[in-house]
């Protein structure tokens, strides 16, 4: 019984010992490197990332692709970063998949290939990858190493949009605003402009301010019309702000000079 108990002690003290300062799991060293990243430290980042990247770890791979990629460790690398996406992307990682069709897409780190970033692109998208729905959206809108299809294009867009990506809310506007591929709907327009402005884009913001103050799909409403030409203005919109010193010109608001600088010159 002593010896049964003797052992249970010498345990208890290995298992409190490696907790207090054993070297941490794997995947508890990818965290803390996913977290130096987020905070800037890049250095310790790539420390941390390295040992499970070469393990073959996936998140840790992508990782150390992105640390090469903005050139945040050392100097940038492009093909260093596809080296080490490529690995993450093989194994199913939607993000890498994606910087991988982005990598093709630009020509960086590696040769532009149109169908093999579309390629990559269809790969991260399967896993609902909204930025890769975006830009397939983009591919056969714009006929990127494809014969430009539209509707395909809005499909993808409602799929992104449904992911959370403003652009793509604010292209399938649009298409319904200009008629393009489709019967021109301005309904339907000011629908998807309010989607992507609820989700920050100054453009849509724009728009949609135009809309209301020119009664263009829905009841005319300046009030709503000034609040966001406002919104647009504060994230940006050149367009935006000008038109939000116009209105106010309009009402004698002192403010109005102010947003038309803002509206010529961009950010004050």
């Amino acid at each position: 019984m002593k010896s049964i108990g003797k052992r249970c002690a010498i345990i208890l003290l290995v298992a409190a010992a490696l907790q207090a300062g054993g070297p941490k799991a794997p995947s508890e060293g990818v965290d803390e490197g996913v977290r130096l990243f987020k905070a800037g430290r890049y250095d310790r980042s790539y420390a941390m990332l390295i040992p499970a990247a070469k393990a073959g770890d996936a998140r840790a791979q992508f990782y150390v692709g992105l640390l090469y990629d903005m050139g945040s460790i050392a100097m940038m690398d492009k093909a260093r970063a596809v080296e080490w996406y490529r690995k993450a992307a093989e194994q199913g990682y939607a993000d890498a998949q994606y910087d991988m069709g982005v990598m093709f897409s630009k020509g960086e780190g590696i040769y532009k290939d149109l169908k093999e970033a579309r390629q990559w692109y269809e790969k991260a998208a399967a896993q609902g990858h909204g930025y890769a729905l975006y830009n397939l959206g983009v591919v056969w809108e714009k006929g990127y190493g494809v014969l430009p299809d539209w509707k395909k294009a809005r499909e993808y867009y409602r799929q992104a949009l449904a992911k959370g990506v403003a652009k793509a809310g604010y292209n399938l506007a649009n298409h319904y605003y200009l008629g393009k591929g489709v019967e021109r709907n301005l309904s339907k327009a000011y629908e998807y402009y309010l989607r992507a402005a609820e989700l920050g884009h100054p453009g849509a913001q724009f728009h949609l301010g135009w809309m209301l103050q020119h009664g263009e799909g829905v009841k005319r409403n300046e009030s709503e019309a000034l609040r966001w030409y406002r919104e647009s203005a504060l994230n940006g919109s050149k367009k935006g702000a000008w038109n939000y010193g116009l209105m106010l010109e309009s009402r004698g608001n002192p403010e109005a000079a102010y947003w038309k600088k803002r509206g010529t010159l961009g950010r004050l």
